[in-house]
């Protein structure tokens, strides 16, 4: 019998880019895809003994969708990222938000499909920082009401903002998973 194993393409995004950036941290993937809240299980091998060297992670992916048209507030960015409101899953120590995206080729007359460059964005929140983003979410013309989607628009991997699901454009760099790296690594139970 052959061995076959698959994953979501996100799942896998995150769990190559988290071995490569976590030292001394193993990445893996739970067999059974029924274990609710949890895509991926961090490790990390303290002296011997298995406590205090766990962190699980939730990934959370959605396409990229392209804007070209910078006459609206909405607008004002060429890339954005969508999801669906969803529930915290209570496992879950980190939830990561990722997309895969074509960067968009020069407006040059002899560019080919061969100059498109390929890059992701990936987005991390501890849990109660996912459940208070979450909790948040409202609808702009009526901040009363609750949202059922939430999105970000950026221009580069460096900067980022929410456009959908919150009363006003916010700036959420600060949730980028490059500059969360440390704190995972430092998070472990």
């Amino acid at each position: 019998m052959q061995p076959v194993f698959t994953m979501q393409y996100g799942e896998f995004m995150v769990a190559d880019y988290l071995s490569q950036k976590l030292k001394q941290i193993s990445v893996f993937i739970p067999a059974s895809a029924q274990e609710k809240g949890i895509d991926l299980l961090l490790y990390r091998f303290n002296n011997e003994r298995n406590r205090n060297t766990v962190c699980t992670v939730q990934v959370k992916m959605s396409r990229i969708y392209y804007s070209k048209a910078k006459t609206k507030v909405a607008n004002k960015f060429p890339y954005y990222i969508w999801f669906k409101r969803f529930d915290t899953q209570p496992n879950a120590d980190w939830y990561i938000l990722m997309g895969i995206y074509a960067k968009l080729p020069k407006e040059e007359p002899r560019s080919k499909y061969t100059d498109t460059k390929w890059d992701r964005i990936m987005l991390a929140f501890t849990n109660q920082e996912m459940t208070d983003f979450i909790s948040e979410l409202r609808q702009k013309r009526n901040p009363a009401k609750q949202d059922t989607m939430f999105d970000f628009g950026f221009n580069d991997v460096k900067e980022i903002y929410q456009t959908r699901g919150y009363p006003e454009i916010r700036r959420m760099d600060r949730f980028l998973l490059d500059n969360r790296l440390e704190e995972i690594a430092s998070s472990f139970k």
